[in-house]
């Protein structure tokens, strides 16, 4: 590890100096991009930025954190896809899900920094999820709407078993998603004037 590289001191107090916090957030990113989630330390993310170790502690507890903010303006959900076709938004859909959730190719970089922060991390985690779990619903329900799936429809079961498919998938077996895997999601669904089994309604609303 690099030591002797000089460190800029931000001003002490509790406002961080701009220029050291967003060199921090650089570095960490590009750390993550290059070793992965276990392999990055509040020392080398000090070390990289530039910037005395003490005082990546005083800005954050741990590296979790740090990398939390590091990568949140990606993890973000992007709006609902409207492309006028119900069965390519839902791929879209699906793309961006899996994309979120192996950010930089590792999906322990998202899970990692959301879970190991404790409670509060699994509660981001959860609103992280629910958040792109209603672009989802949303896009079904305007599939229905226009005519392209039929009315019943099992919304929030679907956006669901979508959501629970690829968390399962990714994060708990470490498997990688492929572009057939999406598409066997998308054609379950059901076309106008199919039958939804179990619908009675629930989660169209």
């Amino acid at each position: 590890m690099d030591d002797e590289r000089p460190a800029a001191r931000p001003r002490r107090g509790p406002h961080r100096d701009p220029q050291a916090h967003e060199a921090v957030l650089t570095a960490t990113r590009e750390l993550v991009a290059e070793l992965g989630y276990k392999g990055v330390t509040m020392d080398r993310i000090a070390s990289r930025a530039g910037v005395a170790r003490m005082t990546v502690y005083r800005w954050w507890p741990n590296k979790a954190a740090v990398i939390t903010e590091a990568v949140a303006d990606r993890l973000a959900p992007v709006p609902a896809p409207d492309t006028g076709d119900v069965r390519e938004d839902a791929l879209l859909w699906l793309r961006n899900l899996v994309r979120t959730l192996t950010l930089l190719g590792d999906p322990s970089v998202v899970t990692g920094a959301l879970t190991e922060r404790g409670e509060a991390g699994r509660a981001d985690l959860r609103d992280l999820l629910r958040a792109h779990a209603e672009r989802a619903a949303l896009l079904l329900r305007n599939g229905v709407a226009r005519g392209g799936l039929p009315e019943g429809l099992p919304v929030d079961t679907i956006v669901d078993s979508w959501t629970g498919y690829v968390v399962y998938r990714t994060v708990f077996l470490g498997q990688e998603i492929t572009e057939a895997d999406l598409l066997g999601l998308v054609r379950l669904l059901p076309e106008p004037g199919e039958a939804t089994p179990g619908a009675s309604g629930a989660g169209t609303g």
